[in-house]
């Protein structure tokens, strides 16, 4: 097999509009590498604890068909994709500081086998992939925010954005077929729940996505107030418990465990016992980020099975301690399916 590391494009920022570059369609694409390079318009003096990860609104990467296979939509998506990088990476801050052109980066790697057994970045895994060859308009699609989003006293001239993918290409049809017989291939959602009032006793519901493996629900709990100009900020009291149901059985696999407790406390589980890799713990997030890793219930790696499952089969539910209005949770569903054909 060939194992490509190649920079396909760039996108050239616009205020609040979508940006779309054409990926390959050979091979199995592993990881895609999103850097960013903004110009602001004067010295930025207050920049959010946010910054410049603000910048993307939302991301998807689709197919010809409209399939979509990575879909991280709401407000300020950039933000949590960036906690996500912290906990699935531990040690590396993601960014570049430089007087001349800062760079900050976000890595989509669809494999949860993030690390090797030495500890090493493994963004060419097989675990999971697009299968590119099967695909005829793959692309990246970028939706900008506005040129207020990153701080307060100043705006956002102008960014590029260089996309680099991470891809396998098998030699011939056999190798082909042999990684597909075993291929995992990712699919995402999300949504905004904003829950117009506290809710007691995990009365903040929603119906999760199923029919396929999930590994984890990232929950972003935002505040309405803004930071002036450039956007919601979170908020750290407005979950308070969260809790998963399986509606058909009635148990509780997550059941009033306190939101301060998943608040990325604990090192990320990533299913490896490996001597030689450290139990890095993991890095901070402020309070409002939370990751409910669902491999601890399910496969080591890719999470709860609910293929077969009806769409009311799986509850999230969560306590609302204070509300005002218009303060939201943005939620992302992580999920994979094996390839058709895989059992």
């Amino acid at each position: 097999m060939n194992i490509v590391n190649k920079k396909v494009g760039t996108l050239t920022w616009a205020a609040s509009s979508d940006k779309d570059l054409d990926l390959s369609n050979s091979g199995f694409l592993t990881a895609i590498d999103l850097e960013l390079v903004p110009t602001m318009s004067a010295t930025d003096t207050q920049v959010s604890s946010f910054g410049y990860w603000r910048m993307i609104q939302a991301l998807k990467i689709q197919g010809g068909s409209g399939k979509v296979y990575y879909n991280p939509s709401g407000t300020q998506m950039g933000v949590m994709m960036h906690y996500l990088n912290l906990l699935d990476h531990p040690g590396k801050s993601w960014r570049q500081l430089s007087a001349a052109a800062s760079s900050y980066l976000w890595r989509i790697q669809f494999s949860p086998r993030t690390r090797d057994v030495f500890g090493r970045d493994n963004p060419f895994d097989l675990g999971a992939a697009i299968p590119a060859m099967d695909e005829t308009n793959l692309k990246v699609i970028w939706t900008t925010t506005a040129n207020t989003a990153v701080n307060n006293d100043t705006t956002i001239s102008s960014a590029t954005m260089y996309v680099t993918e991470y891809r396998v290409l098998p030699e011939n049809k056999a190798q082909e077929m042999a990684i597909k017989s075993r291929l995992m291939v990712p699919q995402s959602s999300s949504e905004s729940y904003d829950p117009g009032a506290t809710k007691s006793d995990l009365s903040g519901t929603r119906y999760v996505p199923t029919g396929k493996f999930l590994k984890r629900i990232a929950v972003m709990a935002t505040d309405a107030t803004a930071y002036t100009s450039a956007g919601p900020l979170f908020k750290g009291d407005q979950v308070t418990e969260f809790g998963l149901k399986l509606d058909k059985s009635g148990v509780w696999i997550i059941d009033h465990v306190r939101a301060e407790d998943i608040q990325c406390s604990q090192p990320p589980f990533d299913g490896m016992d490996v001597v030689d890799t450290p139990n890095t713990q993991s890095p901070w997030a402020p309070a409002g980020f939370y990751n409910l890793d669902l491999r601890k219930h399910g496969d080591p790696d890719f999470g709860l099975d609910t293929r077969g499952w009806g769409s009311n089969d799986l509850i999230l539910g969560m306590t609302i301690g204070a509300y005002s209005s218009a303060e939201v949770e943005q939620i992302f569903y992580e999920q994979y399916e094996p390839y058709a054909g895989r059992r």
